[in-house]
């Protein structure tokens, strides 16, 4: 019997997971030649979601290699098991990687995509490197309905109403709030909405090119983080505290609210859905709001985006796995079984998302947004600029260090990474 096609992962561990054995070797002894090496930074029911799509296609071989963080160090790569295409998470890898991507095939770029990606993926000539797939809404706080129901809470409109409806929920004995602090994207996400939800127009300066590194210490960004400090300096916010909140990760975060109920609310983008229903929390019991701000105006919203990008030299082959995902029905599987999924592709069906999804998607159609400063900021806004900013912060407050002198050393740690990186 012939084998037609077998996907290879490079965490052995998860071949369970997506439920697809084999082994490239045998693709190659079986006389199929090269396979298409997919890299990807998702992880558990992503990784499984994104094996339902890839399942869908009758290639020949390819081998899906799960890489998390470093997917990015792949771009560089050069030796013989250097991917052909990737899934990348930050728009920003686009441009510093520019010499090593094929451009894609002219009719894969659609029209519609220019309102939300013609500045963060801008055309070199005509010519386009990286295929919106995944959109991502970051302004998005999840809460469980019955902690709001029992205590006759509504959402909050306002900064102030949110404290207030801390203070209502700590009182109760659960704590407001969980917090992913191992993961400094979650703490960044939160440091972001919170200055362009208030300070947007700080928070546009930030991403020009020529701006003073100085920046980081206006006020703005102190007041930032003097708002940060009401929601994490109270050790009663936070499920386990401060010291807890940094050890927690992404989904320990979002599995405090809706599996084991020690906090109320989560600041998590969409893809926290694939967590919630990977644990089979019925959807009446999950509620959602946009991130307040002081005003309670519609201030920007932050967005967040996967690209598909081909390396060169290109294949056919791997040509012929981006048309397959750049159609508009690929991401249906992840959108009906995983969940946490908004498509790039605006003709990819409605009516495959939850009803939680499919307001978040019209929100970020309906919106002004701005892209996650993070990715803008590259280097600055990484593991070791933003994210490493905020969780130091987080640690001071834990550590009663008080909120101004907590920032300070927040700010200074910023406009020393920035000089450094230019």
């Amino acid at each position: 019997m012939g084998v037609r096609r077998r996907t290879v992962l490079r965490a052995a561990a998860l071949s369970g997971v997506l439920g697809v054995p084999g082994c490239a070797g045998l693709q190659r002894a079986a006389g199929f030649g090269d396979v298409v090496r997919i890299a990807v930074s998702w992880s558990t029911a992503e990784l499984a979601a994104f094996g339902r799509i890839l399942a869908t296609f009758g290639t020949e071989g390819y081998e899906l290699m799960p890489l998390g963080d470093n997917i990015d160090a792949a771009l560089g790569a050069r030796t013989t098991n250097r991917p052909n295409l990737l899934a990348l998470p930050q728009p920003g890898h686009v441009a510093a990687n520019r010499a090593d991507l094929a451009e894609l095939p002219a009719d894969l770029w659609q029209p519609e995509y220019d309102r939300i990606w013609s500045q963060q993926l801008p055309a070199d000539e005509g010519k386009h490197y990286a295929l919106p797939f995944k959109l991502a809404h970051g302004s998005v706080v999840w809460y469980r309905r019955k902690v709001f129901e029992a205590l006759g809470l509504s959402p909050p409109r306002t900064w102030e109403e949110w404290l207030e409806l801390n203070s209502a929920i700590s009182a109760s004995g659960v704590a407001p709030l969980a917090l992913g602090g191992a993961d400094g994207w979650m703490l960044a996400g939160f440091f972001e909405n919170v200055l362009l939800r208030n300070f947007h127009r700080t928070y546009d300066a930030l991403v020009e090119p020529a701006h003073d590194p100085g920046l980081w210490e206006s006020d703005d960004v102190r007041a930032t983080f003097a708002m940060l400090a009401q929601m994490w300096g109270r050790p009663e916010f936070l499920a386990g505290g401060p010291e807890r909140a940094l050890i927690h990760q992404f989904p320990d975060a979002v599995l405090e609210v809706f599996r084991f109920h020690r906090a109320a609310m989560v600041v998590a983008p969409d893809f926290a859905e694939s967590v919630i229903r990977w644990f089979g929390v019925p959807e009446d019991e999950v509620g959602t709001f946009t991130f307040p701000s002081r005003s309670g105006g519609k201030a920007p919203v932050v967005v967040k985006g996967d690209l598909l990008v081909l390396t060169r030299p290109v294949s056919d082959q791997a040509i012929d796995i981006l048309r397959h995902l750049a159609s508009a029905a690929a991401p249906v599987p992840w959108i009906r079984h995983i969940g946490g999924f908004i498509a790039a592709n605006p003709r990819t069906p409605r009516e495959h998302y939850s009803p939680t999804l499919s307001r978040l998607a019209d929100e970020l159609r309906d919106r002004e947004i701005r892209f996650d400063l993070s990715d803008q900021l590259g280097v600055v806004g990484g593991r070791e600029g933003l994210q490493l900013a905020v969780q130091d912060f987080l640690q001071a407050l834990g550590a009663e260090v008080s909120p101004k002198r907590a920032a300070d050393t927040a700010m200074r740690h910023m406009v020393a990474i920035e000089k450094r990186a230019r």
